[in-house]
């Protein structure tokens, strides 16, 4: 059985709980990491145009990623791969394919006011379409300045007028 684990990360978006989670899984199963990032292009009128994150956004994280995980004793490798708008996860799962991935590994696509849905376009599709066992991996919420954690909140009472 492979120990490869398939991270794939959005530039734009970046989930550094992920890295930390690919991280862990291949020091405890002695494997591998792959870190993937898919470019989105979209044709229409005034040519071919990257959709996903700025131009050379991926190309700048994606080496920043695999050092750390190198740092980390892991053996890393980074890939880049283009797709049509909308077509994402395919191309994520055409990867785990040929990478005989164990898992796959995604940062989940960022808060929302609906706490059990931390799902994305993409990350929804890979849970549909894979036979591989996808990982989602929550993002920490950032601590605000003077707000109040969660034990405070639940503590706190509406006071009766």
């Amino acid at each position: 059985m492979s120990k490869t684990v398939l991270l794939a990360v959005d530039a734009q978006h970046y989930a550094p709980e992920a890295t930390e989670f690919a991280r862990e899984l291949a020091q405890d199963a002695s494997g591998q990491v792959v870190v993937l990032h898919v470019h989105e292009f979209a044709t229409g009128r005034f040519g071919r145009m990257q959709v996903d994150c700025l131009e050379g956004a991926a190309e700048q994280l994606l080496p920043e990623i695999i050092s750390e995980l190198r740092a980390a004793g892991v053996t890393a490798d980074s890939e880049i791969r283009e797709t049509h708008v909308g077509h994402v996860a395919r191309a994520i799962l055409e990867a785990a394919d040929q990478h005989d991935a164990w898992v796959i590994v995604i940062g989940a696509a960022g808060h929302t006011d609906l706490p059990h849905i931390p799902l994305g376009g993409v990350s929804h599709r890979l849970l549909h379409l894979s036979r591989r066992p996808v990982l989602i991996v929550p993002r920490h919420a950032p601590a605000a300045a003077g707000a109040p954690g969660p034990a405070a909140a639940e503590t706190a009472r509406p006071v009766a007028g």
